[in-house]
C-alpha cells in the first residue's frame, strides 16, 4: 500500500457526523489521523473502508496535523474526550503513524485531557506505553481493544491485525497495570460468528481483567459485504457465506444502501448476549444499533469508563468536570448541566463555535 503526505486542509478536532434522530454516541473530540480507510489491516467489515470517497489503496498521514491541533487546543475552553482514531487504526505498523499517535498523547498528557485509543494491535499497545510511561499512571484515558473473533476466524475479521491471542495478552499487561480497558466485541458478523465463538471470547476477556463490552452486529453498504463475501470465498469457512447473506438480507443488485440485520434479530442477538456478558459479571452496551434500553443497567455512557471527562478552561488549565460528554442520554443535572450549556443536550453534532465559549469558576 502506498503511503504519502499531504496537508490537512480543514480543521482537526470534530464531532461525529451523527444525526440527533437515535444518537447514542457521546460528544467527542474525534481525530483522524489519516484518510478514511488508510489503514494496513484492510478488515473487510471496515465502514471507513467502505464510503464511497474512501481511498482503499493509499494511506495518506497528514503531516501538519499534530501543529494543527496544538493550536486548536489552546483555542478551546471546552475538551470533549479526546478518540484516536474512528477512520484507522492509531497503533497500525506504521512508522509515521505510530510516532504521531505517540506526539498526540504526550500532548493531550501535557495538557490534562481525557482521551481513549481504538485499536487491533497488540505491539503498538507496548510500544505506545514504552514510549510514554506515564500513560501507567495517568487518570485521564483508556483503551478499547477490538478482539471480534476467535484466532481460527480471524483469518476473515481481521487477518493483518494482531493475532487475537496478542491482543488478549496486551489486555493482561494492561490491566495488571491498573490501565482500564474495554473489550469491544464489534462487529459480530452473524452467520461466521457462534455463541461458541462469543463464549470462549467473554471468558477469555473476563479472566484478562475486562468489565466492559461494547458490541453489535454490524451494517455493511454494497463495497463491504462484498469485501467481506471475497475473503470468505476463499477461506474454509466459503460454506456460510448463504447463512450471512441471509441474516443481512444482502442482494447484490438490491438498491438498498444498507444491509444490517433485521431489528427482531438485533434484538434477540443482543438480549442474549447481555445475559451472557452479565453472568459473567461484565456489563454490556450496544453500540449504535439499538437504544440504551438494551444496555446493562446505569451506565455512565456506552463506554461506561471512569476516566473519560470533560475538561474546561480554567485560568488557562484544563480541569475535568462530573461529565463525560453522553449529553443527552446521561447529563449529571438536565437542567443545570456542569458545563453549563445545555445546547449540548439538542445540538449534534456540536458546532464548533461552542467550544471556544468562555467559562467562569462561579459555574462550577
Amino acid at each position: 500500500m502506498e503511503i504519502l503526505e499531504k496537508e490537512l486542509k480543514g480543521r482537526v478536532i470534530h464531532d461525529f457526523p451523527y444525526p440527533l434522530k437515535n444518537r447514542k454516541c457521546p460528544h467527542a473530540s474525534l481525530i483522524s489521523l489519516t484518510n478514511p480507510g488508510g489503514c494496513l489491516y484492510s478488515c473487510p467489515m471496515c465502514y471507513a473502508r467502505a464510503y464511497s470517497f474512501s481511498i482503499t489503496d493509499k494511506i495518506i498521514i497528514y503531516k501538519n496535523l499534530f501543529k494543527k491541533l496544538s493550536e486548536e487546543i489552546d483555542k478551546l475552553n471546552i475538551a470533549f474526550p479526546f478518540y484516536l482514531s474512528q477512520i484507522t487504526d492509531p497503533l497500525q505498523p506504521i512508522r509515521k503513524i505510530r510516532e504521531l499517535t505517540f506526539q498526540i498523547v504526550k500532548l493531550l498528557i501535557n495538557k490534562k485531557l481525557s482521551f481513549k485509543i481504538v485499536t487491533k494491535s497488540a505491539d503498538g499497545v507496548k510500544e505506545l506505553i514504552d514510549n510514554n510511561k506515564e500513560l501507567l499512571n495517568y487518570p485521564y484515558w483508556f483503551l478499547e481493544m477490538t478482539i471480534e473473533a476467535t484466532p481460527k476466524k480471524q483469518i476473515i475479521t481481521s487477518p493483518n491485525a494482531s493475532p487475537i491471542k496478542d491482543r488478549i495478552k496486551i489486555v493482561k499487561y494492561l490491566t495488571e497495570n491498573n490501565i482500564e480497558v474495554i473489550g469491544r466485541t464489534d462487529p459480530t458478523i452473524l452467520g461466521l460468528i457462534d455463541w461458541d465463538d462469543l463464549e470462549w471470547l467473554i471468558d477469555n476477556l473476563k479472566k484478562v481483567g475486562i468489565k466492559h463490552i461494547i458490541a453489535s452486529c454490524g451494517y455493511y453498504n454494497k463495497i463491504s459485504m462484498e469485501n467481506l463475501l471475497y475473503r470468505m470465498k476463499n477461506s474454509i469457512f466459503k460454506e456460510r457465506i448463504k447463512k450471512v447473506i441471509n441474516f443481512y438480507e444482502y442482494q447484490k443488485n438490491s438498491k438498498k444502501k444498507r444491509f444490517l440485520a433485521p431489528l427482531p434479530i438485533r434484538i434477540e442477538f443482543h438480549t442474549k448476549f447481555r445475559k451472557l456478558c452479565e453472568r459473567n459479571n461484565l456489563t454490556y452496551a450496544v453500540c449504535q444499533e439499538l437504544p440504551k434500553e438494551y444496555d446493562s443497567e446505569n451506565l455512565s455512557s456506552c463506554e461506561n469508563s471512569n476516566r473519560n471527562f470533560v475538561h474546561i478552561k480554567i485560568n488557562k488549565e484544563f480541569l475535568p468536570i462530573n461529565c463525560c460528554g453522553d449529553c443527552l442520554r446521561s447529563c449529571p443535572n438536565l437542567k443545570n448541566p456542569p458545563c453549563n450549556m445545555p445546547i449540548f443536550q439538542k445540538e449534534y453534532p456540536y458546532k464548533e463555535k461552542r467550544l471556544y465559549q468562555k467559562f467562569y469558576p462561579s459555574l462550577i
